[in-house]
C-alpha cells in the first residue's frame, strides 16, 4: 500500500508536534508556589508601613525570578497591583487573606491565604479596608461572600470580574463607624 506524499507530510509533522503538545499540557498543570508566611517585617508596598499596622485582608505577589514576596497592605492594593501598567507582570501566585474563616473581617488570620484569582470577593460594602479605603473583601467559598454580602450590603464577584475603574477609582461614600 502506498501513501501518498501530502499524507506522508501530516503525519510527518503530527509526529513532530505531538511533543511540543504534551510540553505545553505539562506547562499548563505546573501548581503555584504556595503562599508566604508573614513575618514582623512585612512592608507594604505602597504605603511603605509594617503590614502588623493595618486591620483587614492583606495580599501577597509573587514574582517570577524574586525570592521574596511583594506585599500589600490591602486588597485593593493588591488589585491595583496587577492592574497598574508599571508593576511586574510575571507574576508567579497571587494570594488575599481568606475573610471567611475570620469572626472579625477587620482582622483576619493572616496564615490563611486564598490564591486571589480562584477567590470571591465582595465589592461595594458598607465596611472599609484598614486605610478607610471601599476594599474588595476576599473569600475562599462563595457561600461565605453571599453570607458577607448579605449582612453588610455589596455584590460578589470573582477576580476576572472586577475592573479597573472599581479599584482604581473608588467610590467616595460614608465611612461605616468604627472606620472598618
Amino acid at each position: 500500500m502506498r501513501t501518498s506524499p501530502l499524507l506522508r507530510t501530516a503525519l510527518f509533522a503530527a509526529v513532530l508536534l505531538l511533543p511540543l503538545t504534551a510540553c505545553k499540557q505539562e506547562k499548563a498543570e505546573v501548581a503555584p508556589p504556595p503562599p508566604v508566611t508573614l513575618t514582623a517585617d512585612a512592608i507594604g508596598h505602597y504605603c511603605g508601613m509594617n503590614l502588623a499596622d493595618h486591620p483587614g485582608p492583606k495580599g501577597q505577589i509573587l514574582v517570577k525570578g524574586q525570592q521574596r514576596p511583594i506585599w500589600l497592605s490591602s486588597v485593593r492594593d493588591t488589585f491595583a497591583f496587577t492592574m497598574l501598567p508599571e508593576e511586574p507582570k510575571e507574576i508567579s501566585a497571587i494570594y488575599v487573606t481568606d475573610v471567611g474563616k475570620a469572626k472579625d473581617p477587620a482582622a483576619p488570620d493572616l496564615t490563611v491565604w486564598v490564591e486571589a484569582r480562584k477567590a470571591w470577593y465582595v465589592l461595594g460594602s458598607k465596611l472599609r479596608g484598614g486605610m478607610g479605603d471601599a476594599e474588595p473583601y476576599p473569600f475562599a467559598e462563595e457561600s461565605a461572600a453571599r453570607a458577607f454580602a448579605a449582612a453588610n450590603g455589596g455584590t460578589v464577584q470573582r477576580f476576572a470580574e472586577v475592573h479597573e475603574d472599581q479599584i482604581l477609582t473608588p467610590p467616595a461614600g460614608p465611612v461605616a463607624e468604627g472606620g472598618h
